[in-house]
C-alpha cells in the first residue's frame, strides 16, 4: 500500500502503532524525580531485532509538527500522536512498532536488509519543560541514532543554531570508535521557508554557526562538511 500523502509518495504503508521507548519523570513529589525510565515492552521488541540497525529520530522544538513528519516516514497520516493543543503532546521518547524491514541495492548488486526504528522525541523548548531534561533529551537523540532529522519551521533562529553549535561542541567530548561514524547522519529538515534560498546552505549553516563560536571555526568547517546533509 502507498500512501496518498503528497509529501510522502513512494513511501510504502507501515503496519503498527507508536510505543514509549523512555520517559522523565516530572514528579518532582517522589523519589522517581528527574530519573529516566525505558519501557520494558520495547526493549523487549528491540531484543528480538537480528538484522543491522538504523534509528532514524526526529527533534526540535515542540509544536513544529515533528510527529506529523515521522508518521510521513511510514506512509500514514496517524500513527504518532499529533495533538489539536498549543501544549506539546509528545512525551519522552516514542518508537515505531514493530520496526520495519528496509531493503536497498547497492552498486555491486548485493542487497542489504535493515530494521529500521524511527524515534519520535519529546520538543524541546517547551516552557513547561525542565531545561536538564531537555539537554538530556538532544543528547540521548543524539548517541541513539545514526540519522537525526533535525526539524525547523520558517527562519533559521538562533536557539536552532545553538543546538547545531552543541553537536560540534559534543563530538570534543566523544571518544572515536575505530571503526564506524561516531557521530549521525544529520539531516536538517527546513519546511515552510518562503525566503530565497541561499546558493548553499552548508554555507550559510557554517557562517552562522561561525557567528556562534569564531574560536572553533575549523571544528565547524568539518561538521558541516562530515555531517551535514
Amino acid at each position: 500500500m502507498i500512501t496518498g500523502n503528497r509529501f510522502g509518495r513512494e513511501i510504502e504503508f507501515r503496519e503498527g502503532e507508536p510505543i514509549q521507548l523512555l520517559q522523565y519523570i516530572e514528579d518532582n513529589s517522589g523519589e522517581e524525580f528527574g530519573k529516566i525510565v525505558t519501557n520494558p515492552e520495547a526493549l523487549k521488541i528491540l531484543q528480538t531485532i537480528r538484522e543491522p540497525l538504523a534509528i532514524i529520530s526526529v527533534v526540535g522544538s515542540y509544536r513544529r509538527g515533528k510527529s506529523w513528519f515521522a508518521n510521513v516516514l511510514h506512509g500514514r497520516h496517524d500513527g504518532f500522536d499529533l495533538g489539536a493543543k498549543v501544549e506539546g503532546c509528545t512525551r519522552g521518547i516514542y518508537m515505531w512498532s514493530p520496526p520495519f524491514l528496509l531493503e536497498s541495492k547497492q552498486s555491486d548488486g548485493k542487497v542489504i536488509k535493515k530494521r529500521v526504528i524511527v524515534l519520535d522525541s519529546e520538543g524541546i523548548d517547551d516552557p513547561k519543560q525542565d531545561q536538564n531534561w531537555a539537554t538530556k533529551l538532544f543528547i540521548l537523540c543524539l548517541a541513539l541514532s545514526s540519522t537525526f532529522i533535525y526539524n525547523i519551521n520558517g527562519i533559521v533562529g538562533r536557539d536552532d543554531i545553538g543546538k547545531l553549535y552543541l553537536m560540534t561542541d559534543l563530538s570534543k567530548f566523544i571518544q572515536e570508535p575505530e571503526e564506524g561514524d561516531f557521530l549521525p547522519r544529520l539531516v536538517v529538515l527546513l519546511r515552510d521557508f518562503t525566503l530565497e534560498s541561499p546558493e548553499s546552505f552548508k554555507d550559510y549553516f557554517l557562517e552562522k554557526l561561525n557567528n556562534v563560536n569564531p574560536e572553533g571555526e575549523l571544528i565547524n568547517k568539518e561538521f558541516v562538511d562530515n555531517v551535514i546533509d
